[in-house]
């Protein structure tokens, strides 16, 4: 009888895992926006992904070490409290400048941690998208001391 139950609910978790991933919607920005992920500096890649660089200073929290021993491994936090759309980290030191841009769920909470590649020392932007189309920003500069993408 147990062998059973644990049988059933094994099932019944397959099911439930199976449906899950068409639940989610996530937007494909390395085929919707090809050109972005080629753009040579931060303003161009921001103009690929939301067609303006203008994006408003403030509301945004951009957390990376001031010198990075290790440009291979930057820890990167971004938050706001905005009511977001997509997420952007965009920086300047290496020849792509666009890091990865994130479509937010409904409700979700900005709360992202990832670790990024700089060859050498430049500007971190993150840029967030409101609901309403609005963009704001926020910008640290991160000094490398050791090259992460091929030094």
């Amino acid at each position: 009888m147990k062998r059973r139950n644990f049988l059933s609910l094994g099932l019944g978790a397959m099911a439930v895992a199976a449906v899950a991933p068409a639940t989610l919607s996530a937007v494909n920005f390395r085929e919707t926006k090809p050109k972005a992920w080629d753009a040579k500096n931060v303003d161009t890649g921001l103009n690929e992904i939301y067609g303006t660089s203008a994006a408003t200073e403030g509301q945004v929290k951009l957390s990376a070490p001031d010198i990075a021993e290790n440009g291979a491994v930057i820890p990167v936090s971004v938050s706001t409290k905005l009511d977001a759309k997509t997420v952007t980290v965009l920086q300047d030191a290496n020849p792509e400048s666009v890091v990865a841009v994130f479509t937010v769920p409904e409700n979700g909470i900005v709360d992202y941690d990832i670790r990024i590649k700089m060859m050498k020392t430049g500007n971190v932007v993150a840029v967030v998208e409101t609901k309403d189309g609005k963009l704001y920003k926020a910008s640290k500069e991160v000094k490398v001391t050791i090259g992460g993408c091929g030094g």
